[in-house]
Order: structure tokens, then sequence, then C-alpha cells
């Protein structure tokens, strides 16, 4: 079997790899060499194509001349072409093999086998390389002999020869006898001719210069891409005699007079370098531009017009930091760059490298805000810094020394942002937030240094800059002017201040001499003044009268050459044109393409270039190389947009029949384009052949037919839009301005004729006058009706705004009724609180005193039933849906009644149709309805009898009438029955009327107020639902309507809080319920400890306290804490807010300490009734929270509530009544009946769908007789025993076990764990989380 190892084996002992050059890539690029092959493909290249073919051949392995990998890729993946090339093979399991250079050279080769078909005679190697092991010479040329010949008629017949579609050669007009040929790198690329000679470009060898005789007179070498010989692929000839080379290392421009060259290559650090050194084409365009074609697909343009203009921004190994600050370059021509944050770049310009020093380099710097740099006459270079003080940088050690410039006073550096050297005396160091310093060289102090007037008057100046003039006199530049220092005295010779002028003009922050000795000062948005040589003083106009005003000036420098001044401002860069006397704005600035310039950071370079530093790097430019671009553009049509579609050229419905760019229109002959009435919407696209920063090329519009003026478009904008061009004929034009604003002399036209619609004939205005007519007597019959019409709408609304004055001064009554009847019940209430305390416990009164508290109690709740209903009524309760199980939340509701139903002998049923009905609805109204549907069923229901809920899908006839039919809407029937008085057939309506007295005497189902059933009435009205009332049998039963949405998700609701349930009951028990007897307590048993930072509510609480309890006070939580921990109390009172612990903190260290977990906590908040702030208390271990002002009665009963509830508790927990049912010991027959009964329970413990009806069949016996034996037992209904069951076997779980509360509700057959919990309580008095923890 032949592998790939044999196939590579035989290849390269025909052509060794040891012969290819060392540039080349050859051998096995893909594959196994193990792997077998019985098919190969041969080919000159692996592109996707050949793979292929490959694969529909059955081929194992391709073999190509030229290889797929030239150097290591850095990715393989789909979205290159070597990539999918490579991915291809391998999936394929196609192995690649190529033989390049070394098929090229190698004896029998390429080149030979080229040489034979060509029929050259005597062949031998020109330049022989090497030899092979047979000792035979190898090389890349071979020459030979051929018949003497024109070159044309050689050329024809190598075309024939090789079978090539065309080929190019240069005639020398001499005849050919001798012929080189070769493969590979001897590849001629191109040919150009200049000045008389011949420029040959070979693909790997170089660029010749031969003469006419074709004698090879210079040579140049290519350049080197990774130390490699690199590719040539193309020259050109531009119109100043420069050649241009384009090479895989860079483009290389030639000057054939000098032999000269320059390589341009790609720079990632500067955004005007080539794209990719890859070149592979050059195109010379009409405008003197070069386009440069690179690897990739990426254009680069080039011309010698550009201004040779440099943005430098922060780039990785680049400028490491945006901001600029200062400048200064060496004696070496390198550039030092300060910047704010970055601290000091070194920029080599012969080789583009930056080098850093920064605090963090470990160079010797303290700060890396540079503020400024300085050579000073050693060529040595000085450093300033905020908070760095100054740096002398050291050549040799790299590295820079301190000058110890540090606060006299605090020793701390100094903040230098300028500084001039007073010769060798000293340093003049400047802060504008600070005194100006002096450091004496002799002492190597530093000193603040005192300024004074004429009159030897202390001047404090905030001082921006400063300076040494010819005289050796100080200029210090400041926010009020420029003063002139005596260094020797500190004087102030003069001041140079623009009287009456506004305070901006006299804020300086830069200068600059120039060479006539006049100096400039840039200022803080008062423009620029001028001092003159001749002592004039002036915010400087032009002789236009033009200047920089409101505008700040940050650095300004002197072309010295032209003498014209540059000045970098918040508006960017202007200069003064010395010759012409006028100041411009640059026409080489980009708006922020450096960011905002930077305050002195300003530097001309001894070549005289000028850097100007911003917030976002620097620019660079030489004045004197500014050129102003002379090529008038030209405008040529792009596109054509009708109602924002492209038109296409030869489409459907298209007014084009060729491309637009091809039409054109002038002295009004030419191509018209027609358009239809429906295509009147244009858009004109252009662009002109003006590519030098064509950013800022500008167009200016017209259309003829429409306007005679011209329209100027904002810069960079090529496109204009016309919106419903009327019908007629039109001519566009435009004309194009380019970078530098010189506006071409061609005007470039488009002709358009728009026709107009057919609804504009004469035949169409009839029509439309007739039109008209109908419209207007259609018109005055409408404003006729409209009239009648609006006079009963009128009728209707004075119907309706009295019905609703009626109704809210109804609403009103009630309300104003409710709140006036609270004022007096106050006076009742407390006063009633007082009688009682001061009767004694067995007097006759007492009964009456209860009475009247029990009926102050309903009033209570009435009135907050009246506010309740008149929110209802004026529909202000906003419905909050949540999802939940509906049945499930109105059985845990019914099933919370059971407890009072019981009490009264009545037995209870719940039946529903639905086993779970998922839906989204308002637990709170849902909540409000069903609970006062129960308890009026249950309160008016008769000794021993019965009240029962059925569910079901509500009837077509029990729907509302008004009420559509709507997709995924179901009605659900809720009927409540319950035994007793009859209602006649004329109350029922009535019944549902709030405050409705039926009679005089009333019978027992008019007893109540009857608010809760109007409340019930509005609420399903809310809902869209009904309520409706039968009675009959000695029964009444109510059955309300409601519409749910089907297929809600099944998810548990967190909104189930029956706390309205639970306060209804609550009111039905103390209802029922008769006067206790007094509580009698120890007064001194019991120890209770008070925290509270006021110290007056402080000594109250503990005055009234100390009358039943040991009081222990502590001002703050920390103390309360400790002293909580020290006694050990019944009770601790806290506040919420106090100083070193608040009464958060004070929970928490309670509950988590275990000596005081058990106590219970009273917190008092005066925060007003914040829930946030109660749930937080409750979570962090309080048991009560009362708001203040408090009730001190109330206090004291909710003391006295926690006393009493650990007692019980304790005294519940001694009994140990907690056992497992199905352990009880039972011997007599109705023991075996219960421990039957307590057998299926515990068999359907887990079963939360077990109930009465389930219970009942199990035990096979009637369910009357079942119900009175159970009663007989154990005093319980069927539903009380089963639920007693299940709660003490829930009981013994939590103490026995490590299950949670939800698996414990869930194994003890409830589905809710919160229902679990409210029953668990009301059975036990503890919730199952206190009894998991008492246990």
């Amino acid at each position: 079997m032949t592998t790939v190892r044999d196939l590579y084996n035989a290849l390269f002992a025909f052509a060794p790899a040891s012969m290819k050059y060392d540039w080349d890539n050859v051998g096995l690029l893909c594959g196994h060499f193990d792997a077998p092959v019985d098919t190969v493909l041969v080919a000159l290249d692996p592109m996707p194509d050949v793979i292929d073919e490959a694969k529909a051949r059955g081929a194992q392995c391709i073999v190509t001349h030229h290889p797929l990998i030239f150097d290591a890729p850095r990715a393989i993946n789909d979205e290159s072409y070597t990539g999918r090339c490579i991915l291809a093979l391998a999936e394929a399991h196609i192995a690649a093999i190529n033989l390049h250079t070394n098929l090229d050279v190698c004896p029998g080769g390429v080149n030979d086998v080229l040489a034979e078909t060509l029929g050259l005679a005597d062949v031998s190697v020109l330049d022989p390389i090497g030899q092979d092991a047979q000792g035979r010479p190898y090389g890349l040329i071979r020459t030979g002999m051929v018949q003497a010949q024109s070159l044309a008629a050689f050329a024809a017949f190598v075309r024939l020869a090789l079978g090539c579609p065309g080929l190019r050669f240069a005639d020398a007009g001499r005849p050919v006898r001798r012929v080189a040929v070769g493969g590979g790198s001897c590849v001629i690329r191109d040919v150009v001719e200049c000045n008389g000679s011949v420029y040959v470009l070979t693909l790997m060898d170089g660029l010749y210069e031969c003469d006419g005789n074709g004698r090879i007179g210079r040579y140049f070498r290519l350049p080197l891409e990774y130390e490699k010989s690199a590719g040539a692929k193309e020259l050109h000839l531009d119109s100043q005699g420069i050649i241009w080379v384009a090479t895989q290392s860079g483009l290389l421009l030639l000057e054939p007079l000098t032999a000269s060259t320059q390589l341009l290559r790609s720079d990632l650090h500067y955004p005007y370098s080539l794209p990719n050194n890859s070149v592979w084409s050059i195109f010379p365009d009409p405008d003197g531009g070069i386009w440069v074609g690179t690897y990739g697909g990426k254009l680069a343009y080039m011309t010698f017009a550009d201004n040779g203009v440099d943005y430098f921004k922060a780039t990785p190994g680049g400028l490491n930091h945006p901001i600029v600050s200062c400048f200064e370059e060496d004696s070496e021509g390198n550039l030092w760059i300060g910047t704010e944050g970055g601290g000091i770049n070194r920029w080599d310009r012969r080789d583009g490298r930056f080098v850093y020093y920064t605090q963090e380099s470990r160079c010797g710097l303290t700060s890396n805000m540079i503020k400024k740099l300085w050579h000073d006459g050693n060529d040595r270079l000085l450093v300033s810094a905020f908070n760095g003080g100054m740096r002398v940088f050291d050549e040799r050690q790299g590295r820079f020394s301190d000058l110890y410039m540090n606060h006299p006073a605090s020793g701390q550096p100094l903040s230098v942002y300028d500084f001039a050297k007073e010769g060798d005396r000293g340093i003049w160091l400047t802060d504008p937030d600070a005194e100006l310093m002096y450091k004496d060289a002799s002492t190597g102090r530093v000193e603040t240094v005192r300024l004074t007037d004429a009159q030897g008057n202390a001047v404090r100046i905030h001082i921006e800059t400063l300076f040494h003039d010819e005289r050796g006199n100080l200029w210090l530049v400041g926010h009020d002017g420029a003063y002139v220092v005596d260094p020797a005295t500190r004087r102030i010779l003069k001041r140079h201040y623009i009287a009456e002028a506004p305070y901006s003009v006299n804020n300086l922050c830069s200068y600059c001499v120039t060479s006539d000795s006049d100096i400039w000062f840039g200022t803080r948005g008062g423009g620029v003044n001028l001092l003159r040589r001749n002592g004039s003083y002036v915010n400087f106009r032009d002789r236009n009268g033009e200047g920089l005003e409101g505008k700040t000036v940050f650095g300004i420098l002197e072309d010295t050459p032209s003498k014209d001044v540059w000045f970098s401002t918040n508006d960017g860069l202007y200069y003064y044109d010395h010759t012409d006397g006028v100041i411009r704005k640059s026409q080489i600035d980009i708006p922020n393409r450096c960011g905002a310039y930077y305050v002195q950071a300003c530097y001309k370079t001894s070549k005289g270039e000028m850097l100007f530093g911003g917030t976002d790097g620097f620019i660079l430019f030489t004045p004197g190389k500014i050129k102003y671009n002379d090529q008038k553009p030209k405008v040529y049509f792009t596109d054509l947009l009708i109602n924002s579609r492209p038109a296409v050229p030869g489409a459907k419905n298209s007014p084009l029949e060729k491309a637009i760019s091809t039409l054109s229109y002038r002295g009004g002959e030419g191509d018209v384009i027609e358009l239809s009435h429906r295509q009147s919407n244009l858009e004109i696209c252009f662009s002109a052949n003006s590519y030098l920063d064509a950013g800022k090329n500008q167009y200016a519009y017209r259309m003829l037919g429409l306007s005679e003026r011209w329209s100027l478009l904002p810069r960079g904008q090529k496109a204009v839009q016309f919106f419903n061009l009327p019908a007629g004929n039109y001519v566009f034009e435009v004309k194009a301005a380019n970078n530098d604003g010189l506006w071409g002399d061609e005007v470039s036209a488009l002709g358009f004729r728009v026709h107009p619609s057919p609804f504009l004939s004469r035949w169409a205005y009839l029509v439309y006058a007739a039109l008209l007519s109908a419209v207007a007597y259609f018109i005055w019959r409408y404003f006729t009706n409209k009239k009648i019409f609006e006079q009963r709408l009128e009728l209707e609304r004075i119907k309706e705004q009295n019905m609703k004055q009626l109704t809210q001064a109804r609403i009103n009554f009630f309300t104003n009724i409710s709140h006036d009847l609270k004022t007096p019940l106050t006076l009742v209430v407390d006063p009633l609180k007082q009688l009682k305390e001061h009767l004694p416990a067995n007097a006759p009164g007492n009964a009456y005193v209860h009475l009247i508290e029990k009926n102050v109690g309903r009033i209570q709740r009435m009135i907050s039933q009246l506010l309740q209903f008149r929110e209802i009524e004026s529909q202000k309760i906003t419905l909050n849906r949540q999802p939940g199980d509906l049945i499930r939340f109105i059985d845990s509701i019914f099933s919370l009644f059971e407890f009072y139903a019981n009490k009264k002998g009545i037995e209870t049923g719940f039946n529903s149709q639905y086993e779970s009905f998922y839906t989204k609805f308002d637990h709170d109204v849902i909540e409000k309805i069903f609970t006062n549907l129960f308890s009026n069923a249950i309160k008016y229901a008769s000794e021993n009898g019965y009240v029962g809920v059925r569910i079901y899908p509500a009837r077509q006839d029990q729907r509302p009438e008004s009420a559509p039919p709507a997709a995924g809407t179901e009605y659900i029937a809720f009927t409540v029955t319950n035994t007793g008085a009859e209602i006649p057939d004329d109350k029922k309506e009535a019944i549902f009327e709030s405050f409705n007295h039926l009679s005089d005497r009333r019978p027992q189902f008019e007893s109540s107020s009857g608010l809760g059933l109007a409340i019930v009435k509005e609420l399903v009205g809310n809902l869209n639902g009904t309520i409706t009332l039968r009675s009959g049998n000695s029964k009444v039963a109510f059955t309300v309507v409601l519409p749910f949405t089907l297929n809600a998700e099944k998810t548990d609701s967190a909104a189930e809080s029956y706390e309205y349930t639970v306060s209804e009951i609550d009111n039905l028990l103390t209802e029922s319920d008769v006067m206790a007897p007094n509580d009698r307590h120890d007064r001194k048993a019991c120890n209770i400890v008070v925290i509270e930072d006021d110290p007056n509510l402080r000594s109250y609480l503990e005055q009234r306290l100390s009358k039943h309890y040991n009081v222990y006070t502590a001002a703050n939580g920390s103390e309360g804490i400790a002293k909580a921990e020290r006694i050990c109390p019944q009770i601790v009172i806290t506040d919420l807010m106090m100083p070193e612990a608040d009464g958060f903190e004070v929970c928490r260290s309670l509950r988590s300490n275990i000596k005081t977990s058990h106590i219970p906590v009273i917190m008092l908040s005066a925060l007003g009734k914040n829930t946030e702030n109660k749930i937080k208390a409750l979570e962090c271990g309080a048991n009560v929270f009362i708001d203040k002002p408090f009730d001190m009665d109330f206090l004291l009963k909710q003391v006295a509530n926690l006393i009493r509830s650990q007692q019980e508790l304790k005294e519940r927990y001694s009994k140990k009544y907690i056992a497992e049912p199905s352990k009880i010991t039972i011997s007599s027959m109705d023991e075996e009946l219960l421990k039957k009964a307590m057998n299926y329970i515990e068999r359907n413990m887990d079963n939360s769908d077990y109930n009465v009806d389930s219970f009942v069949s199990d035990m096979s016996i009637g369910r009357t007789l079942l119900y009175q034996k159970i009663n007989d037992i154990t005093g319980m209904s069927i539903k009380e025993f089963i639920m007693d069951v299940r709660l003490k076997r829930s009981a013994q779980l939590l103490r026995e076990s490590d299950l949670t509360i939800s698996e414990i509700s869930v194994l003890t057959g409830f589905a809710n764990p919160k229902y679990f919990s409210i029953c668990f309580k009301r059975h036990f008095e503890l919730t199952p989380s206190e009894f998991k923890k008492k246990s």
C-alpha cells in the first residue's frame, strides 16, 4: 500500500528540499505521512476549486507547484482564504504536497522543461548555485541559442509554444539569438523606461537599471520582510519622474537622478501610513494622485500635494497618554513629550520607537503629571511636574535625579508649572495657585519671593508662565497682565495691562517672542494681545478689524522664515499672515482630531516643525511645506433614488436606461430623465474627484425650474433631496470645491422632466367641481344634523352630570359622616377604658361597660367598612392580578371559617368541579368578596345548621348579558348556601344596598350594617361579574359569577396573606365571646429592659412600667444589649433610632445570642408608618412594632400579652400532649372505631385531596351517623377531626425530624405552606417555626 510518505520521498528525491530558496516553503504542508494514497491530483495552485475536484475524483493527495502556506498563520479559521483551504483539506482527509523553487532549479525541473519547450540549443545553467548528488550544476536560469529573429517574431513563437493568452515585451530593436529562461524569483514583474534607461523589476531578485543595449547599470535590492526576501508586484513612473515600486515589504520610492530611495511602510502609531506592508497594485488617477492597493483589500490614496500634517494619538507602542502638556528636542533630534498622566515619552524619530519614563518604571520620576521640559546649555534635560518638584535626566544611567525643589515650610515637593534659570545663580519656579518661588543655587534653599511695586508694597501675582528678555529682566505672565521684574531687587519695573478692558483680555496664559522682538500674549477668552517693540500694547486686530475675540489662545509659535505667527485656540488653529497682515483660520486643522488644545503645549523643532499638544494627542507640521490644493474638482453623479429606492438602469418602471454616471446635460441638450407624477421624490447622489482630505470637500447646487440661486451644502454632504416636484422641466446643476475651498470651473448637470398626473386634466377639473358641490351640500346637511345631535348630547350630558353630582354628594355624605363619627368615638373609647379600670371586678356595671365596649368596636368596624365602600364606589381601587390557584385560595379562606362555624355547631361542606384553576386574579379583592360571603353565611346560619360552597362552570344564562364572548376567558360560578331564615322576594334586591333598613322590625338576616354585601356587589361589579340571591326551603344561596383567563402559568402565588379573613374572624369571635375576667399579675415578678436614648421618654416609660415590673433602663443600643445579656429579662423594649447601635442591631444581637434569643422584643419607632421598617424589624426578630406616638395602655397590654403568651407556652409544653396518633392505645368499641378512623387518615396523610367525602366512603358508615359518632367521641366535626390528626402528625415531625416546614406541610396533606402555617398556629397557638424552635 502506497502512503503519503512514499510519494513525498519520491518527489523530493527528484527535487531535494535543500535546493529551495530560503524564503520558500516546500514539503508536506497538510496531512498525515502514513495516510494511504491511490489517487493523486496535480495542479499549479491549491485553490478551493482544485480541492473540490480532488474530492470529486476521490484523490487522497494534491501535489502543487505553489505552496499553500508561506508563513505560519496566526489563526486557522474560515474567515481567511488560507484557513478555508486548510480546513477543507483537513475535513476531506486530503494531503497537500508542494515543490516550488526546488522544482524550478533542479536538473530536469521546470526551467529545463521550459528551455526544451522553446527549442533552445546548447542549454546551460547561467549562474549555478550548487550541484546535486550526481554532480550536475543547478540554478535558477537556463540559457540557450535560437535562430536569429526579431523579438516580435520570437514573442509570437513563445505565445504559441506555451499556449499563453497574451504576453508583454519591450523591443530594443536588435535580433534575438541567445535566450535566458527561468521560473520562480527570476520572473520579470514589470518594466518602465525613464531618462533613456529601462528599469526591470523581478519577482524576488530586486530592481535592475539597464541601458539601451541591455547592460545592467545599477541594481536596487528590494527591502526584506521578516529577514527574508520580499516579492515585488508592480512599477509606476509618476509625472515628477519618481518610480514607485510595489513590494510585499512596503512601497519603495526611487529618485532615478539621485538614486535615493524612500521606503514607506505600515506604522500602527502613524495614522497616515500604509494600511498594509504588502503592496499589490499602483494606479494613478488623472489628478496626480496615486491609489495603492494592499493585501486584504485595503486602499490608500497618496499625493505629493499633501500638506504633510501628522496627527499622533495614544496608541499601544506609541504615545502612551492622550493629554500632551509640553515638548522638548534634544541634540540628536529626539523629541521628548510630557503628558498629564503618562510621564515622559521619548520619540526616536529615526526609527519611530517610543521610550517611556513614568513614575511606575522607577526611573526617578515621582509624578506622571509633567508640566515643562527644557534642555539647558549643558544639554541636560530639566523636568518639572505637578507635586513632583524638578528632576534632571542622567543620560548615562537613564534616570532622573531630584533637584530638591521642596516647599520651605512643608518640605513636600512643589508643583512647578514653569521655571526659568537665573544664569547659574538659581531657578525661578511658578505655580498659578501659589506664590513665586526661587531656589538659590549657592545655598540650595527654596524661598518664597516677595515682589514689590515702586512704593515698596507687596504684590501678589497668579503666574501662568515666565521668561527672560534680552536685557535679563524677568517677565511674569499672569491672570492680570504681564509684569517686568528686576531679578536682583525683585521690584516690579513695569506692568502691561489694557485698562477698561474685560477681565479675559488681561487674563494671560501663553506668550511668544518673535524675531522682530514683538511679544504676543494669549488670553483666556480674550483673544490675543500684541506688545510691539515700540512699547504699544493692544488687544490685536488685523487690518480688516478681525482678531481672535472671545477665544482662548493656548499656545503661540512663530514661523521664522515667513514671520507668520500660529495660534492654538479653543476653536482650532489660526495664523497671522505677516505678508497680508490678516488672521486666518488654518485650512490644515481638522476639528477635534487631537482633542482640545492644551495650554502652553506648543514647540518648534530645529527643523522648523511646529507641534501643538491637546487632550487627545498632538499635531505636527511644517508651515513652509503647507501646500494649497490647486486641483479644481469635477463632480460625478453616483446614484439616483426615487421614492427612497435606488433607480436601477433597465429595471421595470425605472427611468434610467443606462448608468447615471454616464448621463450628461449641457446647453439644453443631452439626456433627459423622464419621470411620472408618482416619481416626484428624488435624491441625487454625487461625488468629486478630489480625494485629498475629501471630508472637507464642499458642494453647491441649484435646480433650474425651481430656483436660480445656488445653495451651499455642509462639508461632507454629497446628496440632495427634492420632494413632490411639480410637473415640468428641470435641470439639476452641481459644482464642487476641494479641501482648500477652490471651486471647480465645470458644472455637472442632469435634465429631468416630470409628467403631470392624469387627474389634473380639464375633464378632471369638471368632475372636481361636481364633487365639490356635492361635498358642500353634504357639509351643510352634516352641520344641520350635528347641531340637532349636539343639543341631544347636551341634554344627556346635563342629565349624566346631575347623576354624578348626586352620586358624589352621596359618597361625600357617607365619608363626612364616617370622619365625624371618629371624633366622638375617640372621646368614648378612652373614658370607657378609664371607667373600666376604676370599677371593681365584681361590680354590676361591668356588664354594661362590656356591652358599650363591644358596640363601640362594632361602630368602629362599621366606619372602616364605610370608608372602604366609599373607596370602591369612587373607583380608587386598582386591580393587582397575580398568578395562583383560585380554587385552593378560596378553599383556604373557607377552611379558616370552620373554627368559628364549629363553635355554633354548624356543619360545613366544600365542593368544586375544578381540582385546580390556575389564573391571574387580585388576591385582595377575591379575599374580601368571599370573606364577606362566608362571614354572612355563617353568621346567619341556624344553630346546628349547614354552610356549603359549590364551584362549577357558569351556565350561559348566568353570564353577564353585556359581556361579549372573549377567547381564552372562562366564567366560573361560586354558590355559598346556608340554612336559616328565608329572604322575601321583595327584599332580595334591597339587601345589597348600603345602609338599607328593610323594616322597622328587622328579622335576623337584616341585623347587620348592610355594608358587607354592598361591598361584595361593588367588588364583583369591578371584576365584570354578577351576584344573585336565591332563597327557599329554609335556605339562602348567593351565587357569584366571575370571568377568569385560561391557561395561566401554574405558579404558586406569594400574595396569599389572609389578613382580611383573619381580621373578620377575630371580629366574629370577639362579638361572640363573653367578657373574660381581669387578669391578675404578679406586679414584680418580671424584669423589663427599656432601651431609649431620649431621657424624658425613658423616664416616663420607667415610671409607668415600674408599677407592674422591675424596670432596667439603657441610654443606647450597646448598653441595652449588655444589660439584656446580664439580666435576662422577660421583655426588651427598644427604640429604633439610637446611637452606637440601633434597634435593628439590638434585635439581631439578642437573637444571635443563645442567652437572649428567647426574649420577646417590642420595637418603638418615630419614623411614621413605614412598612419597610416594620418588615425589616420583624425579619430581625422583633415581636411587636409600635409607631410613635402610641397609647401607653396599648404598650402595657402588648407587654402583658407577650408575658402571658410565654407562660401559656410553657404550660402547654409541660403537658407533652403532642403524640403520634397511630400509637394511641384504645380498647373499647368506640376506641376501635376511632382507631380505624385514625388508621384511614394515617394512610392518606400526604394526600391533600383526602376530604370528608373520601373519609365517609372509607368508613362505610352513613355520613350523619359518622358525624354524630366523631362528634360524641372528640367533640369535633369530621373535617376538624381530620385536621386535628394532620396537625398532631405535623407537630411530631417538627419535633422529631429535620424536615423543613414546606416538606412537612406536603407530608401532612397541606399543599399550601401558608395555609398550613395559619391552621397550625390556630391549633397550637404557635407557628411551625416557633414550635420547631421551642422543640
